[in-house]
């Protein structure tokens, strides 16, 4: 059934309508006589009762005053205040107490002062009603020093809003943005009076939010305390008694619970993405993308052996890793998330309250923050399907021992795993979580600098026209090299940080914390160094390498990319920004997780820029090649490329540009603010009454970066063989030049890519002869 009607909840009257203050005073000379001291007074049925009582008196003794219903005696509740002891001071010590009438009948009260003797007394006492409308209306209120805001609501039609939510909005003042109030909301009069009375004191069974501009409660399914009929409490306090804030109240209906199909439309969007593996090899590869060869039953044996053989250690490291981080971080993530649950304590997580939509039946989080990581999850499979088909073809070709696809694989699945990470946090953001959003950010930074340093493996000579063909032992960095010294550290650090940032560890322990963090960076730009050919070689041999017969053969230096005086100052700069950083995060001016990860970033986009220089080379020598072919087909290219590469790239840019706008122009929320300030920065929702700015971040940013690996993968050139094919030279010839110049290294040495032991045999064996 679908719930369309606009009169959802039934409120009695229309706002705040404060009763005339009454005054009630005297001089208590027997406190034994307490009938004597006393008056009565008549209250619709959930009106609010403010009392305000204050004395004073020589000794300074005790006066309590307390309302009992008329007809059956019962005391309702009770307030003291210990008097002044001089009317001077009578102000200072006035006490309040503000109590809910019977809510079914008008009922007389009466309002009795008993105490201190010889002493003279002030009550003032107000019989209103504080009803909030659920139209969306504001109602205007003012928060005196001392004295707090108490306001209701009465659900009466439950059959109409049981699968609807309600919003419980209040803002303040721009140009009171200093003040800080809190806001509560719940049906148990004792929890709001414990509130009002201590509004840090956990409770249960009540929503509460610190707010200066701008709070929201949000009423749903799973809200605790839960959605139901009944009169509703609202109670705001301001933490300084001294200031006044004006507010305005709402109460309003919002949308149901149909998120099914604006969730799947984002999914099948999200699949349009296999254009881009398609589209990026045919114009970085296009001379091998028009000879791919695949067929089912091959790409079923590739899938197969993935799980069994060949050499995917890079691959079963990244899913080892998400298994041992993800289930540890749901664990902390649900363990906060459950302790705002518990204490109703909203300033826990940061949620832009603007635009959360609880999850229905199941979970009280903002299930669109959650649903909007499904790109990164669909991408990363496309880009799995994608790999395995160049696989599929190398398998076909029989291009064995020639082509490692376990970064390519790893890129799929880091993306898969980014969007569990992600996932995680937004089911609580907060400063501490956050380095669950950032874990595979890290490996995806890391991977992106490997595969660019493994692309180096292949160059071309310039005194040779052979292309250098090296295997599995060129590799740039070993799996196990990568993980113990480069994302271990991250991690280890990046958890002790957050640690640091939001409570600061004991001196003893920052100090060797930041001292072996220093250690690391230091080591990790002396590693820059060695890759950049900055240091002596007499301190760093090469790796060895044999021909075919067991003979050393002399290590072949490569080509500079730039002049090594370039590349010093270059990486200087770099340095001295890794260094400011590190200060920065010493000083407690930057967090350690956009610390680490921004240095990652600098450096890959250094190294993809440098990298991509060749690669246009590179296919510009292929256009070369393509156009002396007498076919029209391959001719044709001369003109599509460019076009194409440029096409390419002028997309990528502007998707980054869109998903950075979303990101840091249309920012909703900040985690290392307080609760309050981070609300000022929450924001409607912008498409489908469903996704806000960051929602809209997440989609972008997977396309953008999903087009980044593609084109990271053609420059890393997984498949060797692939190579010498995209420049346009024969396999057979090109591979035997390698040989007979002692670039090649023996099969023997290689691992079989695909596990499949027999076509690998074969080519063996007809090197052997």
């Amino acid at each position: 059934m679908r719930y369309w009607t606009l009169p959802l909840l039934f409120l009695l009257l229309h706002c705040k309508t404060e009763g005339r203050p009454k005054l009630m005073s005297g001089f208590i000379k027997d406190a034994n006589n307490p009938a004597e001291y006393s008056e009565l007074f008549v209250a619709e049925k959930e009106s609010l009762i403010s009392i305000k009582l204050g004395c004073y008196q020589s000794s300074s003794d005790f006066l309590t005053a307390y309302l009992q219903n008329d007809e059956t005696k019962q005391m309702i509740a009770s307030v003291s205040a210990q008097c002044a002891s001089n009317e001077d001071e009578l102000e200072q010590k006035y006490q309040w107490r503000k109590i809910f009438s019977d809510p079914d009948k008008t009922v007389q009260y009466k309002l009795v002062v008993t105490g201190a003797e010889d002493a003279f007394y002030e009550i003032e006492y107000t019989v209103s009603q504080v009803r909030l409308p659920a139209d969306g209306t504001s109602t205007l209120d003012t928060l005196s020093p001392g004295i707090p805001s108490i306001h209701t609501f009465m659900v009466e039609d439950w059959d109409t809003i049981n699968y609807r939510f309600l919003d419980v909005s209040v803002e303040g003042w721009a140009n009171q943005s200093s003040i800080v109030g809190k806001m509560i909301v719940t049906q148990d009069q004792d929890q709001l009076y414990n509130f009002l009375v201590s509004p840090n004191t956990s409770t249960s069974d009540s929503l509460r939010l610190s707010y200066s501009v701008f709070g929201r409660i949000v009423l749903s399914d799973v809200s605790k305390p839960k959605l139901g009929p009944g009169l509703w409490l609202v109670g705001n306090v301001l933490f300084d008694k001294s200031v006044t804030k004006n507010i305005e109240l709402s109460i309003s209906v919002n949308t149901d619970y149909e998120y099914v199909t604006k969730i799947i439309i984002v999914a099948v969007v999200s699949c349009l993405g296999v254009i881009l593996p398609v589209f990026c090899r045919y114009i970085f590869n296009f001379i091998n993308a028009s000879k791919r060869e695949v067929t089912f039953e091959a790409w079923r044996t590739v899938v197969f052996n993935w799980f069994f053989k060949g050499k995917k250690s890079l691959a079963y490291l990244t899913g080892f890793l998400a298994w041992m981080l993800l289930v540890s971080a749901f664990q902390v993530v649900h363990a906060k998330w459950g302790e705002m649950m518990e204490k109703g304590d909203r300033d826990i997580c940061y949620y832009n309250e603007r635009c959360y939509r609880p999850y229905l039946g199941y979970y009280d989080v903002s299930v669109n923050g959650i649903a909007s990581n499904l790109p990164f999850m669909v991408h990363g499979a496309i880009v799995i399907f994608s790999v395995s088909l160049s696989e599929t073809n190398c398998y076909l070709k029989k291009h064995h021992g020639h082509y490692d696809y376990s970064i390519p694989y790893s890129f799929g699945m880091a993306f898969i795993f980014e969007g569990f990470g992600s996932l995680l946090y937004h089911i609580c953001p907060s400063q501490i979580i956050f380095q669950y959003d950032t874990l595979f950010m890290f490996v995806i930074s890391q991977y992106i600098i490997t595969a660019l340093v493994d692309g180096h493996a292949i160059r071309k000579q310039e005194d040779a026209t052979y292309f250098r063909i090296l295997g599995a032992q060129r590799k740039s960095i070993r799996s196990p090299k990568l993980y113990l010294f480069f994302l271990g550290p991250a991690y280890g650090f990046n958890f002790v940080g957050n640690l640091h940032y939001i409570s600061p560890l004991p001196p003893a322990i920052s100090f060797f914390y930041f001292f072996f963090l220093g250690i690391w960076v230091i080591c990790i730009l002396m590693w820059a160094m060695y890759k950049s050919d900055l240091l002596p070689r007499s301190y760093f041999p090469p790796p060895t390498l044999l021909d075919e017969d067991g003979e050393k053969i002399e290590y072949p230096m490569e080509k500079r990319e730039m002049s090594k005086k370039g590349k010093m100052i270059g990486f200087i700069l770099y340095s001295v920004l890794v260094l400011t950083g590190f200060v920065m995060v010493v000083l407690g001016k930057l967090v350690i997780s956009i610390f680490i990860l921004g240095e990652l970033i600098v450096a890959l986009i250094i190294m993809t820029a440098n990298s991509f220089r060749f690669m246009l080379k590179d296919l510009r020598e292929s256009l070369s090649n393509a156009k002396k072919s007498n076919s029209k087909y391959h001719r044709s290219f001369k003109c599509l490329i460019p076009f194409g590469v440029i096409f390419y790239l002028l997309c990528g840019a502007a998707i980054t540009v869109v998903s950075l706008f979303f990101f840091v122009i249309l920012e909703n929320t900040n985690k290392s603010l307080a609760g309050w300030d981070s609300r000022e920065l929450n924001k409607d929702c912008i498409m489908a009454d469903f996704w806000d700015a960051h929602d809209l971040w997440h989609f972008f940013a997977s396309h953008s970066l999903m087009m980044i690996i593609l084109i990271v993968m053609e420059m890393q050139k997984p498949c060797r063989k692939c190579y010498v094919i995209q420049k346009g030279e024969d396999e057979d010839e090109a591979v035997e030049d390698a040989k007979e110049s002692g670039e090649h290294c023996s099969l023997k040495e290689f691992e079989v890519e695909t596990g499949d032991p027999e076509p690998a045999k074969e080519d063996i064996n007809d090197k052997d002869e």
